[in-house]
């Protein structure tokens, strides 16, 4: 597991992240954004971890993949987005449970604004995390003198939720504090479960591309300016 995570949000960041809205770039909206980074890095509510393992693809068909031990994943995705993958990296990252239970503290006590932006920032933080995640399994890809493709999650469209439990546990969630409940949800919620192909010419896309194709597109926080509508 690596130890040396950096993750720090500034508050350019957040209002870069959600758009330059008048309510947030108030002279009130920015004090209240630089209270909670401050109390964030005060009280340590972000604990950034992360973790990935390697595996040989032994054999593959249309919609799966077996890797050792028999263990096999199911997706129409995997086809088409990690066609003739040699391994594949299973990863996970966490910003920890803290954070949410802060925000749990506030909305119980009535602090519902300070609440709902919180908790935006704590999803922009896991976000970020998982950027270096890739990043991660990126490098690893290439000290094997192989291309990385991009990050499929279970969820998007084509990758079943189902997928969620055999990609914890290939990438060991349990040694980061990482489990998921009877629906799939990781717990902490500020979680995030990737799978990467490695191979040659595998085909890579975008962050934009990826949400594209996401399930929870329509309720993501990051397409609907949540944290506008409660300061209303």
């Amino acid at each position: 597991m690596p130890t040396d995570l950096r993750l720090s949000l500034t508050l350019d960041d957040i209002v870069s992240s959600w758009g330059h809205h008048t309510r947030l770039t108030s002279s009130r909206g920015r004090a209240m954004l630089s209270e909670l980074l401050a109390r964030i890095e005060t009280n340590g509510w972000v604990e950034p971890k992360i973790n990935f393992k390697v595996y040989p693809v032994v054999s593959s068909g249309p919609g799966w993949i077996e890797l050792p031990g028999r263990s096999r994943l199911f997706s129409t995705a995997l086809r088409h987005h990690l066609p003739g993958a040699l391994y594949v990296a299973a990863g996970v990252c966490t910003i920890g449970a803290a954070l949410e239970q802060q925000v749990s503290n506030w909305f119980a006590a009535g602090d519902r604004l300070r609440a709902v932006l919180l908790d935006e920032i704590g999803t922009l933080a896991v976000f970020r995390l998982g950027d270096q995640l890739e990043e991660r399994i990126q490098a690893e890809a290439r000290e094997r003198g192989m291309d990385a493709s991009g990050v499929l999650s279970p969820g998007e469209d084509g990758f079943d939720i189902s997928q969620q439990a055999p990609i914890l546990e290939l990438a060991c969630g349990a040694e980061i504090g990482v489990w998921q409940t009877a629906t799939g949800m990781l717990i902490p919620r500020k979680s995030v479960s990737v799978l990467v192909g490695f191979g040659t010419h595998m085909p890579h896309w975008s962050r934009a591309e990826r949400c594209a194709r996401c399930g929870a597109r329509e309720r993501c926080p990051h397409r609907r300016p949540q944290m506008i509508e409660v300061a209303k």
